[in-house]
């Protein structure tokens, strides 16, 4: 027993084992690729007990190999600056090159007599590489890099030992590496959806307080974007001859860059309603300065745009490309004719039709975008024109907004939403 104990007593974990077992430990602790980098090369030198080491990281859009970070006990920082400015690798090319395309270690005694070394890197730095032992940085079959280390300091060269060592320091660091990069996409995710939070916040300040109309007649309003931030809009304007300017838009595409456009689009609209009387020509504005903002980036809007007296039901109605309002009369869906105008930003000079209407008491018009009609369940299927008008119709008076939001989140069920969602709704009280 005691012979037992003292066997036991005398062992002791190999030098470079333990470097590796320190290093692993290091690299676990380590969370950003900026500071992980020099910190892989200062293990992979003491690991190796090299002079020097570097580490070059595979761009894969270029299909290069760059200097990420450079550990020279002789040249210091100057060898990382140089370096990382001056030299990068083409697959195949020099010794790092070969060992990145063929994803296999080389252990090299003279250097300087290998067909493959590339010399630029010590021309450029006066460093001289003796000896040199090259290993791939993979990551489940995915090439990440190669690391260098130059010139053992305690032998003539490198060993096989040396190799199968740096071999397995290569697998923490690149481990390293992918959990750095996944940690840090992690961080840009979270920051960039607080930032997303904070923009759809700007954006709900440009939806109005609601009015009351006056003389029974009442407007309900409702948006959902299908990201953060969307491209569709609503607003209420109220006229100097006690009229309301209402729309529902739909800017083409979704998330940051139509809000964009929603953004300009609506406060250019409210810089032109009171200097005009009609609603065809406030488009006909509107489209022009559209054009001037949109032409190049290739976004247009769609638009359904009324304005209404609450006295007597009177409306004007003109339309630049938009799905037709629904015109509810009792438990009937009454056709407003088709009003003519392109969608906004398209042309310069275009002309807009303008129709008018009278709603009588009890009945509801409604503007909606094709989020509404074009919403999506698990299956991908439609809820459509057919689904609309069946709700309408059976829902027993206005208001109608509300229920057909509610029927169309009951319809998607637990998919995401696939397209903005906008609603304006006028009605007059019953008699």
């Amino acid at each position: 027993m005691a012979g037992d104990n003292h066997s036991d007593s005398s062992r002791t974990v190999p030098r470079p084992l333990k470097r590796l077992m320190e290093a692993h430990q290091i690299l676990a602790d380590t969370e950003s690729v900026e500071a992980l980098l020099p910190r892989l090369l200062d293990l992979a030198k003491n690991v190796s007990n090299a002079e020097a080491a570097s580490l070059l990281l595979y761009n894969q859009q270029r299909d290069v190999l760059e200097f990420a970070a450079v550990k020279d006990e002789i040249l210091g920082e100057k060898a990382n600056e140089i370096l990382k400015s001056a030299v990068e690798l083409k697959m195949g090319e020099g010794i790092a090159g070969w060992v990145a395309q063929n994803r296999e270690s080389v252990l090299i005694q003279d250097v300087q007599n290998d067909p493959r070394f590339f010399s630029q890197a010590d021309h450029e730095t006066g460093f001289v590489t003796r000896t040199l032992l090259c290993v791939p940085l993979l990551y489940g079959g995915d090439l990440l890099g190669v690391i260098n280390v130059l010139n053992s300091k305690d032998k003539p060269g490198f060993d096989s030992f040396d190799e199968e060592l740096l071999e397995c320091f290569a697998d923490l660091a690149s481990t390293a590496i992918m959990r750095s990069r996944f940690l840090e996409l992690r961080l840009t995710q979270e920051r960039m959806r607080v930032q997303l939070e904070a923009a759809a916040d700007i954006q709900s300040l440009f939806w109005p307080r609601l009015p009351e109309l006056g003389t029974g007649s009442h407007v309900w309003a409702v948006s959902k974007p299908a990201k953060f931030v969307g491209g569709d809009v609503y607003d209420v304007i109220r006229m100097p001859d006690e009229s309301w300017l209402v729309y529902v838009a739909d800017v083409s595409d979704k998330g940051l860059p139509a809000a964009l456009i929603m953004a300009a689009l609506s406060t250019r609209i409210r810089s032109e309603a009171f200097s005009h009387d009609e609603v065809d020509t406030l488009l006909e504005t509107v489209n022009n300065a559209m054009y001037d903002l949109t032409v190049e980036e290739g976004f247009f809007a769609t638009i359904i745009l009324g304005r209404y007296w609450p006295t007597d039901g009177r409306m004007q109605l003109t339309s630049g490309g938009h799905l037709p309002p629904l015109w509810v009369v009792g438990d009937q869906l009454r056709e407003v004719s088709e009003l003519k105008g392109i969608s906004l930003g398209i042309t310069l000079d275009a002309k807009y039709e303008k129709k008018e209407i009278f709603l009588s008491p009890g009945e509801s018009i409604l503007f909606v975008t094709d989020g509404v009609t074009e919403a999506e369940n698990e299956r991908s299927e439609l809820y459509g024109q057919r689904r609309l008008s069946e709700h309408i119709t059976s829902a027993g008076g206005p208001p109608y907004g509300k229920g057909v939001l509610d029927a169309v989140n009951a319809w998607r069920g637990t998919a995401e939403a696939n397209d903005d969602l906008t609603m304006l709704e006028i009605w007059r009280d019953p008699v």
